[in-house]
């Protein structure tokens, strides 16, 4: 068997713990989906459906692993709006994503809605080039701050909602200033809330934290933009220092990069269109 197959493996097995409540006892123990959704109520259900997930996300490894799922056409998209799209224009009965972009993308707008939330979750964390500890152990310095003075929570509540487009980018003073070779960050171009481009600017969530982790270092940051399969290969190519792009803490990822402390528990959940 060839290593990418038992890292495969591995990463599906990891997941599998989380989803074990849904796998093993039918349905979790979220409140019932509205009936005016397509009726999946846990993850059994999505046997010989179609289901739209981001390319090499922790959802598309889990539904590949074909010893618990062996008839699920999966969808694979590179984005959230490109999933979203794959849904509303019928290539995939239903998608899972994360329950925060799916609040800040507008289910209701787009005339889809959820059909259950995965049980569990996954921590959220920058992840580093292997070889730079020194850089990490800053950043969870700089983690430890913000928790503490309060500033985490306010970025939460910030952009963690649905009027995601009338939320501005903070203006920092001193940015400007900051010399040095710059931190070259890997980060989605279609990722809201956490990092997107927006009229020629980076802006979201994570594009925030590492401006203010910028300021913290003393030294610029610059961001290129990838897409999601993407972004270990480029840290562990050292094409970039820190990847902040919502990455969920794995055993397969932790592999192959460096991750900080945990800031965010992310939740899950599959959605579909309203009938």
């Amino acid at each position: 068997m060839s290593n990418n197959s038992l890292r495969l493996r591995g990463l599906a097995c990891s997941l599998l713990v989380a989803c074990v409540a849904a796998l093993f006892t039918g349905c979790n123990n979220e409140p019932a989906a509205p009936a005016t959704v397509a009726g999946f109520t846990c993850l059994e259900d999505l046997e010989g459906h179609s289901v739209a997930v981001i390319t090499s996300s922790t959802s598309d490894v889990l539904l590949s692993d074909t010893n618990n799922f062996s008839n699920i056409n999966l969808v694979r998209c590179d984005s959230p709006t490109e999933l979203f799209g794959a849904i509303k224009e019928g290539k995939a009965e239903c998608g899972i994503t994360d329950t925060v972009v799916l609040t800040t993308l507008g289910l209701a707008s787009h005339g889809l809605a959820v059909d259950f939330n995965l049980p569990g979750g996954f921590d959220v964390a920058t992840a580093f080039n292997p070889q730079d500890k020194e850089l990490c152990n800053r950043f969870n310095d700089f983690l430890v701050q913000i928790k503490s003075d309060g500033t985490l929570d306010e970025m939460f509540s910030r952009w963690f909602s649905e009027q995601i487009d009338t939320v501005a980018m903070p203006t920092f003073d001193g940015l400007a200033d900051l010399k040095g070779h710059p931190i070259e960050v890997a980060t989605l171009a279609d990722n809201a809330p956490f990092s997107f481009y927006k009229e020629n600017v980076w802006t979201g969530f994570e594009v925030e934290m590492m401006l203010r982790f910028s300021l913290f270092i003393e030294r610029p940051v610059h961001f290129s933009g990838y897409k999601f399969i993407e972004i270990i290969d480029v840290l562990r190519t050292h094409r970039a220092d820190v990847a902040a792009a919502n990455l969920f803490i794995t055993p397969e990822r932790s592999d192959q990069v460096l991750f900080s402390h945990p800031y965010y528990l992310c939740k899950t959940s599959c959605f579909s269109r309203v009938r």
